[in-house]
């Protein structure tokens, strides 16, 4: 990821929850079409997740604005 690379921490926690916000949306919209880009997305969410927990495990966790 060249994020983490180019990236202040902020910034990068920041890009990604929101990445994170727009998933669960469109997971709560069924706006994926097939089995295959469902499970894909997942895995997208999930590694977006750990990653962030390495940064701050109250990441894991769904906040609230």
């Amino acid at each position: 990821m060249a994020d983490v690379k180019e990236m202040k921490e902020n910034e990068f926690v920041n890009k990604y929850l929101n990445i994170k916000k727009k998933l669960a949306v469109q997971f709560e919209n069924e706006e994926f079409d097939d089995k295959k880009e469902v499970e894909k997305m997942s895995g997208y969410n999930n590694a977006i997740v750990t990653i962030l927990e390495c940064i701050n495990p109250i990441y894991g966790y769904d906040l609230e604005d």
